[in-house]
């Protein structure tokens, strides 16, 4: 099937175009700028596919708890073992890690 934009380009539709998927999962939070670079450089070694949600705190959180910026690491479900694996090699740092292990509510491209 063929698709005509208002830019006049034709946008051909296949068999993928119809499928959406969202398999990421919410898998650990961090506050510390040096612990988010470790396991960033963590993952990249590993070759674990994942990208980063920024959450700011809330005002009760900046006015009782001083309130620092979240980093929510999201990565693919089908990486969690090996996701899992990075982590325990780290060992010392995983006590300033949040695990979260949820399904991902992100709306990214949809």
């Amino acid at each position: 099937m063929r698709f005509l934009t208002k830019e006049g380009v034709i946008v051909l539709e296949n068999e993928y175009s119809k499928v959406k998927v969202n398999n990421e999962m919410d898998f650990c939070s961090v506050t510390e700028p040096k612990v988010k670079t470790t396991l960033e450089k963590a993952f990249m070694k590993a070759r674990v596919s994942y990208f980063l949600r920024w959450e700011k705190p809330g005002f009760l959180s900046k006015m009782f708890g001083g309130g620092k910026d979240r980093v929510v690491f999201c990565i693919n479900s089908a990486q969690l073992e090996t996701a899992d694996e990075v982590l325990k090699e780290l060992g010392d740092i995983e006590g300033n890690i949040k695990m979260l292990r949820t399904k991902s509510n992100n709306m990214i491209g949809f």
